[in-house]
């Protein structure tokens, strides 16, 4: 007989990640259940990091130790970005750290449409001449993003394509930190200056 937390456990392994607000049934049974939830987990080595505060959970697993002569398995893969998908990750992580600090927010969920995206990150690109290939190319980069679980479409508008509005979800504070946020705003900087 499955233990009654088996399906989180199971949807978390199938995503890495889970929402309280995308996904209100494995929630629950994940707060129902987290000590066993986690127990599981320890024993394979990967580690559950439940931030209730902005409603996600996901996997973790530690880089293996260099001396160690068995290092255990990876469950979970790194996912390499591209530099332009790092990009988009970057400013759309420094675009929830403004629309948190903003006293006029009300609620800690931040939607966006695709042109506002667009209109966000285009100064960082390199813009061919070719304007509908540079288009084309930053809309992919934004499915890998939804992808990835760090952006969600929210509304989408088949119509008008640039009126698709996504959630940028707050997973990005975890992939990036504070400290590295700046740190790539100065790298940015010093190209920017440099150019």
């Amino acid at each position: 007989m499955p233990k009654p937390y088996a399906s989180v456990i199971i949807k978390l392994l199938q995503t890495h990640a889970l929402y309280s607000d995308d996904d209100p049934q494995y929630w629950q049974h994940l707060q129902d259940h987290e000590v066993a939830v986690r127990a599981y987990f320890e024993q394979i080595g990967v580690s559950l990091d439940l931030n209730r505060t902005d409603g996600y959970a996901r996997l973790t697993q530690p880089a293996p130790v260099e001396d160690d002569p068995t290092p255990p398995l990876r469950l979970l893969r790194r996912v390499g970005l591209s530099y332009e998908q790092s990009l988009l990750c970057v400013v759309l992580r420094e675009w929830l750290e403004e629309h948190e600090a903003s006293a006029q927010t009300t609620t800690r969920r931040l939607f966006a449409t695709r042109v506002e995206i667009r209109e966000r990150v285009e100064l960082f690109f390199h813009q061919p001449t070719n304007r509908k290939a540079w288009l084309s190319k930053l809309d992919i980069v934004i499915e890998k993003l939804e992808t990835h679980g760090l952006l969600k479409v929210n509304r989408r508008d088949d119509a008008q394509p640039d009126q698709t509005q996504y959630e940028i979800k707050a997973l990005l504070k975890a992939k990036i930190s504070l400290e590295k946020l700046e740190e790539f705003k100065e790298k940015l900087q010093r190209h920017a200056e440099s150019v």
